[in-house]
């Protein structure tokens, strides 16, 4: 088993070195494969006049007959094909074309005919022969590349199909009887060889035609994929940019977040630990024995109540800030339906009317078109609106002629787009990047959640959150669905 599988091995070995004659170097893909089907064709007739020469050899020897010239043209034949090969090999692969087109019917019909080699039956397959080798043409010649070889050879073909009976008449040394009966019929006789010929070379022609157009499409379809494959290849190395880039960002996300809690922490934790050694230190005497009450003054004790007391402050403000933390995560489930936003701006309108009226803010409202309505939450959505208004109204603080304007419209996008613009004293550039951050604040006494919390609800729905600023002219935050 393991002989055969060598066997078998070399032989796919020895094929594919054969077919590959030549080849090296060439980019054209059509030329690549005439050059191999044309190495293919000669090993092929090689293999064919060597065990037919053998075949002949051996029965010569058997029946001690004498070289032919039958047998000589086989050889005539084998030297040829041998030649192609080795003009293959050499890189002459195109006279390596020519002579398996036009040498193959001259050296094993058309020379031996002109020598006197003529027997009866070659009178009935000599037009069929070549008939089958008119194919060959077909096989290595591309008809659009080389019209006009194409056309030689297929006359060229025709006429040895039309005068081969006239050759063998003329040149035979011996009178047959098969002769005689083909002039009888022999107008319609040539008829059929020549219309066999024409369908037989017309068919592959047609069925060639239809190979290349099928290919060429296949090609350009190829190339698309290709660019396809290329514009895919670079979004995935993108995506894969992008999603190192978000995993970067929310690494870093997670240690600013960290480092303001361990901030707000340890500001709230040393004055409390400061404050209760101080504590203790007034409860203890020189030797940090705790001391008896009446031996503790009144001022003292007054120091240890107002301490305790700012101990009680911070604490309230760390479990606040713990509470306010915790709140970014409870976040409820929005409960979606259809709003309109005319509704929305009248609510909030409502709630604000009177403060607007006092600060001496100039408020504006608009929506294009009137009946503009979202698919959301309407008191999440209401709150991220007045989170947005009341920083709003807190950069126009130090504003001589405070100005709100509230926006809904459907953007280029076709997205429903509310923006909250102020002129206000605006957010400078290296704010604007960290403002959606939990407890980020430029404000004191702010927990710096209103934003973030905001932010953390339009995701909720799908939804974004931008802000927009030019320092000292106000900012103007998009809600964008």
């Amino acid at each position: 088993m393991t002989l055969s599988i060598s066997r078998k091995d070399d032989m796919h070995k020895i094929w594919s070195y054969i077919s590959n004659l030549g080849i090296e170097g060439e980019k054209d893909p059509w030329k690549v494969r005439t050059m191999i089907i044309s190495n293919q064709l000669n090993f092929v007739m090689f293999i064919s006049m060597c065990l037919l020469l053998l075949t002949t050899i051996l029965t010569l020897l058997l029946t001690n007959d004498t070289i032919s010239y039958g047998t000589l043209r086989e050889v005539n034949l084998l030297i040829v094909v041998c030649l192609n090969l080795m003009f293959s090999r050499y890189g002459y692969t195109k006279l390596s074309r020519l002579s398996l087109i036009f040498l193959t019917p001259i050296v094993f019909i058309i020379g031996p005919t002109m020598i006197g080699y003529v027997e009866e039956e070659s009178y009935t397959y000599y037009p069929f022969a070549l008939i089958c080798v008119s194919i060959i043409p077909q096989l290595l010649i591309y008809p659009k590349k080389e019209k006009v070889l194409w056309w030689i050879s297929m006359i060229f073909y025709l006429i040895l199909v039309v005068v081969i009976d006239k050759i063998m008449v003329r040149f035979s040394t011996r009178s047959f009887p098969i002769v005689d009966r083909i002039n009888t019929f022999y107008a319609f006789y040539k008829i059929a060889q020549i219309a066999l010929f024409l369908f037989i070379n017309a068919s592959i022609y047609y069925l060639r035609l239809l190979n290349f157009r099928f290919e060429e499409q296949l090609n350009t379809k190829n190339k698309v994929l290709d660019l396809q494959n290329i514009e895919l290849k670079a979004q995935k190395e993108e995506i894969e940019r992008q999603k190192d880039e978000l995993v970067s960002k929310e690494i870093s996300t997670w240690q600013k977040l960290v480092n303001i809690i361990s901030h707000e922490i340890v500001n709230s934790a040393i004055p409390i630990t400061n404050l209760a050694g101080m504590t203790a230190q007034m409860l203890e005497d020189e030797s940090g024995v705790v001391q008896k009450p009446e031996k503790i003054g009144v001022e003292v004790t007054e120091d240890i109540h107002h301490s305790l007391r700012i101990i009680e402050s911070r604490t309230q403000g760390l479990i606040n800030f713990v509470k306010a933390t915790k709140s970014l995560t409870e976040i409820p489930k929005p409960n979606l339906r259809k709003i309109f936003i005319h509704d929305l701006f009248e609510r909030i309108t409502m709630l604000y009317k009177a403060k607007f009226k006092d600060r001496g803010v100039i408020f504006k409202c608009k929506i294009d078109p009137s009946d503009l309505s979202i698919e959301a939450d309407l008191e999440l959505i209401e709150q991220v609106i007045i989170n947005l208004i009341q920083n709003a109204m807190e950069a126009m603080q130090e504003t001589n002629q405070p100005n709100l304007t509230i926006i809904a419209w459907k953007n280029n996008s076709a997205h429903v787009q509310i923006s909250i613009s102020d002129n206000g004293k605006g957010i400078r550039d290296e704010e604007l990047e960290r403002i959606f951050l939990p407890f980020y604040s430029t404000k004191a006494n702010n927990s710096g959640i209103g934003l973030s919390l905001s932010q953390q609800i339009m995701l909720l729905h799908r939804a974004r959150l931008e802000a927009v600023s030019d320092l000292n002219k106000g900012a103007t935050f998009n809600m964008i669905f």
